[in-house]
């Protein structure tokens, strides 16, 4: 089915628009009791509202505002693009403390229901993935769940309109917003691969043009920034490599039993997933017929999400989108997001057994529940990784990896009994005596 174009292609998909009401409601109502209290102490533990977002706001003083930010009087290390939004929430938000907080709060649900709407638009419109289902974006659960948590959604938005820009042929926009994507995390690598790998079609040197546009893009801004502090670029750097296994991570289940991982044993290992992440990408992205880019990139992102030293309940939210454009069927997304959901039910449990042991989740059942949240993952690399390598699509509708042939006039009926009987009969040429070629045959005399 071809993406709708024009305006009128738009307005079939703003009843689309209108479901991501649901779990932004869902989401706003989660941080309900925090907005009340605030976001500080063991409470929000408890009532399973904790955000990381609005934690920084204190404990990393991202509250001071953008100035303080470039300034480098906060403690805040994440990557530019992150900490940028951050910032300039908090600048942008009136008060200070919790009445600051709560302006934040609004500011950041409006900011997100509009990107999201045009992730859905994105989605509806993309070219080269005739998969592609803008429903599974707008009422994913994993929203509901992840979406208020961080500003990961800024640069998600930047990669996934990156995609849609390579599908309409143009790869220098593709690569500009690939390069800012990356400046908000690692996890936008996997996207610029897996577009460089699938070029569109009708377009001469996709691939060098993106990744030019890509190298201009971040020597343009990471020299400012490097001008202004340059630490706001190597922090969350020294951050990856120091702070060691966390919780959602396969290398945690060591911490859990007691027994840590060293820090830089936790940074090879993940240094060590996304080289297989890569080299499975080009795998998959050589097969014929040649997968979409939403495939290619899912792929690659599952396998540095299960090697990450870190997997919080946010980092889920990167893989919505892609699953929404690879079509993943509503079973296995279901399935992802309940074991989602799962697992930061039981990390809050988990967490708050700090302060309270009898009443909080042994260590024993968080790694259950992080083990099925894995597992869960896994499933939806090996659902995109099945049909790239055996051509096994979504059971929703026929794509154009396994196209069901065509009905004809001329194909033969199904074979029964009679139909496996020889079509020319030996008595039509006679070459002996009579009774030997009879049909059937004769073999006894009168």
């Amino acid at each position: 089915m071809p993406a709708p174009t024009g305006p009128a292609g738009l307005a079939r998909l703003a009843p689309v628009v209108l479901l991501l009401g649901l779990p932004l409601l869902v989401a706003a109502l989660r941080q309900a009791a925090c907005a009340g209290t605030g976001w500080e102490g063991r409470a929000p533990v408890w009532r399973q509202c904790a955000s990381p977002l609005f934690a920084s706001l204190v404990e990393d003083r991202a509250g001071l505002g953008l100035g303080a930010w470039l300034g480098g009087r906060t403690t805040l290390d994440v990557p530019v693009v992150r900490g940028l939004v951050t910032s300039s929430l908090a600048s942008l938000a009136p008060g200070a403390g919790l009445a600051q907080q709560r302006w934040v709060l609004v500011a950041w649900t409006l900011l997100a229901a509009v990107l999201l709407a045009g992730l859905v638009l994105a989605v509806g419109t993309v070219r080269g993935h005739p998969l592609a289902d803008p429903v599974a974006l707008a009422l994913s659960p994993v929203l509901a769940l992840a979406v208020l948590l961080s500003v990961d959604l800024v640069p998600l938005a930047l990669a996934v309109v990156a995609v849609w820009a390579w599908g309409r042929g143009r790869p220098v926009l593709a690569g500009a917003l690939g390069a800012l994507a990356l400046l908000g995390g690692l996890l936008a690598a996997p996207v610029l691969l897996a577009m460089a790998l699938v070029p569109p079609a009708g377009v001469r040197d996709a691939a060098r043009r993106l990744l030019v546009a890509t190298g201009v893009t971040l020597l343009l801004v990471v020299g400012p920034v490097a001008a202004v502090d340059l630490g706001l670029l190597l922090r969350p750097v020294t951050a990856w490599f120091s702070d060691g296994a966390a919780a959602g991570s396969v290398w945690f289940v060591p911490t859990l039993a007691r027994h840590p991982l060293g820090a830089s044993v936790v940074a090879g290992f993940a240094l060590s997933g996304m080289l297989v992440a890569g080299w499975l990408a080009v795998v998959a992205s050589r097969r014929t017929p040649r997968p979409p880019v939403a495939d290619v990139a899912l792929l690659a992102l599952v396998v540095v999400l299960l090697t990450a030293p870190a997997l919080p309940p946010a980092a889920a939210l990167w893989l919505v989108p892609f699953v929404a454009l690879a079509g993943v069927p509503w079973r296995d997304h279901l399935v992802w997001a309940g074991a989602e959901v799962v697992h930061a039910v039981a990390l809050f449990g988990w967490l708050g057994a700090a302060s309270d042991p009898g009443h909080g989740l042994p260590a024993g059942w968080y790694a259950t529940a992080l083990a099925l949240r894995l597992v869960a993952l896994g499933r939806i690399g090996w659902v995109v990784w099945a049909r790239a390598t055996w051509g096994v699509v979504s059971p929703r509708r026929p794509g154009p990896l396994a196209p069901e042939p065509a009905a004809s006039w001329g194909d033969p009926p199904p074979a029964g009994t009679l139909e496996r009987l020889p079509t020319g009969h030996p008595v039509d040429i006679s070459t002996g005596a009579p009774g030997r070629t009879a049909y059937p045959p004769v073999t006894e005399r009168p």
